[in-house]
């Protein structure tokens, strides 16, 4: 699915979506930004739960969400991030709440954020971060989309996928950011490889993408602060085995 389709479909499902009540609203005592920002000394981990993605299609169809969160949490991933979207991810609102509530680490929601409601909607439900995507917002909704969850005290990481996108986030007050590393035949940095030389050491940089062993984030040692995984971990035979592999190599080399 191609984000135009992507955003057409979910502008429809959020003429549906109610109104959050604010007045449960409580800031987020995790810190997803500390979570995840090494200085690019070492290499954190976010481990996706997603029955599907854009990118990847169909991972799993069977998802026990707070059993799959607990493993995670148990290979001291640096953050898990979970796809709420129902378009493209066949992903189910209460799916964060469940996570939230199994695991000791920050939380992020990956969704395809059109409306600031959505925002409010994901800290109810116990996110610390929410996914920001600067192809789909303009400047000036990245700029509030930040401000709103800052005042709630959650990050906003940023993904961009082009020069544009980068220097709209960086012009935005983005100081997380996600780059894209797929292709079709599976990974691929020439994205990165083309962007990470414009982000500002001062940035926290995340590179997102199907990294199944730990020759495949090598090379971005020293270049991020970490990787974004969802695909291979979700295909895992024992998801907490595979990501405590991966955790060690990346923080250790």
């Amino acid at each position: 699915m191609n984000l135009a389709e992507w955003t057409r479909e979910k502008r429809e499902h959020l003429q549906r979506l109610r109104a959050p009540d604010v007045r449960n609203l409580v800031p987020t005592l995790k810190d997803f930004s500390h979570a995840v920002s090494t200085r690019r000394q070492e290499l954190a981990v976010v481990a996706e739960i997603a029955r599907a993605t854009p990118e990847e299609g169909q991972l799993v169809e069977a998802l026990d969400v707070a059993e799959l969160s607990r493993q995670f949490d148990r290979a001291s991933v640096s953050a898990v991030a979970v796809a709420t979207d129902e378009i493209a991810c066949a992903g189910e609102p209460a799916d964060l709440a469940t996570a939230a509530r199994a695991v000791s680490c920050p939380v992020v929601a990956r969704d395809l954020i059109l409306a600031r409601e959505q925002l409010y909607h994901f800290r109810l439900s116990g996110a610390d971060a929410v996914l920001l995507t600067a192809a789909a917002i303009a400047p000036a909704e990245i700029r509030s989309s930040i401000e709103i969850l800052a005042s709630m005290h959650m990050a906003a990481p940023v993904e961009v996928a082009s020069d544009a996108e980068l220097s709209a986030a960086r012009a935005a007050g983005a100081k997380l950011l996600v780059i894209p590393a797929f292709a079709a035949g599976g990974l691929s940095f020439a994205l990165a490889d083309s962007l990470l030389p414009r982000v500002p050491h001062s940035a926290t940089v995340l590179i997102r993408g199907p990294f199944a062993r730990a020759e495949d984030f090598e090379p971005l040692r020293g270049r991020a602060d970490g990787i974004w995984i969802a695909g291979p971990a979700m295909r895992a035979k024992d998801p907490a085995e595979f990501l405590a592999r991966l955790v060690e190599a990346a923080e250790n080399g």
